[in-house]
């Protein structure tokens, strides 16, 4: 199981979009590469399975060091969804986690590599156990996107007060 820690760069309006348009970083958050042990397109591995709750409880700390405590739950589930779906569905042999936040907005951003299809929410069906993920990142979500090449994934959550 492998971590490592990267330079920060910083985001562009391309990540926010029309949201915040001239929102400065505040604060990097962290970020990070994960490596994978499983080759993509394997089933999850029992470490590769570990990296979203690691990467969870990563971000509901630097939520509460940031005293947006409001935010943790919805954010560790939104972690948690990303994460696992870059383990997954990513074609990368590592996963590029990142979170950040501005005066507006805490992104947490997810680059798997680009797998063959370009991210989209599915309807699942009654008795499946899975396909559910960005259909809950969309409702939980204040904002979301995809890269134009289907390898990053990212979401906003409103910041109190903003």
């Amino acid at each position: 199981m492998s971590l490592t820690a990267t330079q920060p760069d910083t985001p562009t309006r391309r990540h926010l979009g029309d949201l915040a348009p001239n929102q400065p970083v505040i604060t990097p958050g962290f970020d990070v590469r994960l490596s994978r042990t499983a080759n993509p397109g394997e089933p999850m591995s029992d470490q590769d399975r570990s990296w979203p709750g690691l990467m969870r409880r990563a971000g509901r700390a630097h939520l509460w060091i940031w005293r947006l405590g409001e935010l943790v739950g919805t954010a560790e589930l939104l972690m948690s969804e990303l994460v696992t779906n870059g383990f997954q569905h990513g074609q990368s042999d590592t996963v590029r986690v990142r979170l950040w936040r501005t005066d507006a907005y805490v992104c947490i951003e997810v680059d798997s590599g680009s797998g063959p299809q370009r991210p989209c929410p599915r309807q699942a069906g009654p008795d499946e156990e899975s396909g559910r993920g960005l259909q809950l990142v969309g409702m939980l979500a204040d904002a979301w996107g995809v890269s134009d090449d289907g390898s990053r994934i990212w979401c906003l959550l409103t910041v109190d007060g903003a």
